[in-house]
């Protein structure tokens, strides 16, 4: 009988559930990002500026001030000199590639160069992401 208002304790006890999402989260689905192009860069091709140039005319006419993020990959687990390196030329494809996006007509503002850490060894490749 006094076992009838005990509780057994885990971790619901000190983790509580997460609150429901609201309406509006339901109807957007939570899918990743998928870049608008990647550009490979490990052979030193040329042959990605025609088809990066059909992609933000394709973007810009869905979106007429669409935003493109251009992200190059560095190796998060590599010794700090290697990732020093990885970086400098990562920056480098990044502002070739933003120098092409401007051609295209994409103004300074709307174009953001960011590097991100990859867990993994990832090929020189730079990725174009909308918004």
């Amino acid at each position: 009988m006094g076992l009838a208002s005990c509780q057994l304790i885990d971790q619901r006890s000190f983790h509580p559930p997460a609150a429901a999402p609201a309406a509006g989260a339901l109807n957007r689905p939570a899918l990743p990002q998928r870049p608008l192009v990647t550009i490979g860069l490990a052979m030193g091709d040329v042959a990605w500026r025609a088809p990066l140039g059909q992609a933000v005319l394709a973007a810009q006419a869905r979106k007429a001030d669409v935003a493109f993020d251009v992200v190059t990959l560095i190796p998060a687990s590599a010794s700090q000199p290697e990732q020093d390196q990885a970086a400098r030329l990562a920056g480098q494809d990044a502002e070739m590639v933003a120098r092409e996006l401007h051609k295209d007509g994409v103004p300074p503002e709307r174009i953001t160069l960011r590097l991100q850490g990859d867990p993994g060894t990832p090929s020189r490749e730079v990725l174009i992401f909308v918004h």
